[in-house]
């Protein structure tokens, strides 16, 4: 009985190491298989990271894309707006220039009237029964050559096409120096507000902002109900949205609004405000 127990203890302690060692190895599997998985997880994840940037990357080269496409067609519809505007107001100015030079014109003079009494022939002329009549007047002493000469000056309307054929030429200091020497020498011509406008159009080309508000301020200032009064106050307001004066910009189109309701210069004038809110 006692050997029969004493196998039993012998047998169960000959077992339990061999337990012991298989648990052990089932740990340390499991603790690989938790580690391979570990890394499957975290290769995976990198993975779908990697796979959303290169997606993320490759919106963003799109987008980029057609914001090139967007500005450049945006900065071309600018070019031809300003292209037609060019021409536009070009074109206008030739016409202006032709009435002014047409409403100045000198009215070629009629035939000579006869002296009263004296019969004429159809051409107005004295007949030449009577031309012996008609006393000798007094012969006045000659002037020397030089004196005699008339001094030759240029025409307003010669000035102020020379001006704007510099502006179109885009020969913008002769432009300037030629619409501020028409509205210096003819301040009450009917061109000298046109001249005034074009000068002040001629610096808002060139980006002098503000000698353009001068010139523009000038022009409402000498002439409000000129037909140039409107745009000369809008391009005030652009100019000083060019310098960063919202609030005087702001201003301005308000006033355009006020004094001009109906003109064109008006919608344009709309359309900055609502841009600034």
């Amino acid at each position: 009985m006692i050997r029969a127990s004493v196998a039993v203890v012998l047998l169960a302690l000959s077992v339990l190491p061999a337990h012991a060692q298989s648990t052990r190895e089932r740990l340390e599997s499991l603790e690989l298989q938790v580690t391979q998985l570990q890394e499957a997880v975290r290769g995976q994840a990198l993975v779908e990271l990697s796979q959303r940037l290169d997606a993320l990357e490759a919106e963003a080269r799109a987008l980029r894309g057609e914001l090139d496409i967007l500005q450049r067609e945006n900065e071309e519809r600018r070019k031809q707006q300003a292209d037609l505007a060019g021409e536009f107001d070009r074109r206008i100015a030739a016409i202006e220039a032709r009435l002014a030079a047409a409403t100045a014109a000198p009215v070629a003079p009629t035939a000579l009237t006869p002296v009263s009494g004296e019969p004429t022939t159809e051409t107005g002329a004295v007949s030449s029964e009577t031309a012996g009549v008609v006393p000798t007047p007094p012969a006045t002493p000659s002037l020397p050559a030089a004196a005699s000469a008339p001094v030759t000056t240029e025409s307003p309307e010669a000035l102020y096409g020379r001006a704007f054929d510099a502006l179109k030429a885009a020969n913008y200091p002769e432009a300037i120096s030629g619409m501020s020497g028409f509205v210096a020498q003819f301040p009450t011509h009917p061109l000298a507000d046109n001249a005034q406008y074009w000068l002040g159009q001629t610096y808002y080309v060139t980006r002098d902002y503000a000698k353009a508000i001068d010139a523009f301020t000038a022009l409402g200032a000498r002439s409000p109900d000129s037909s140039k009064a409107p745009d000369a106050l809008l391009k005030k307001g652009l100019s000083e949205l060019s310098l960063g004066r919202s609030e005087a910009a702001r201003a301005s189109f308000n006033e355009v609004l006020r004094r001009y309701p109906q003109n064109d210069a008006a919608r344009t004038a709309r359309e900055q405000l609502g841009r600034l809110r």
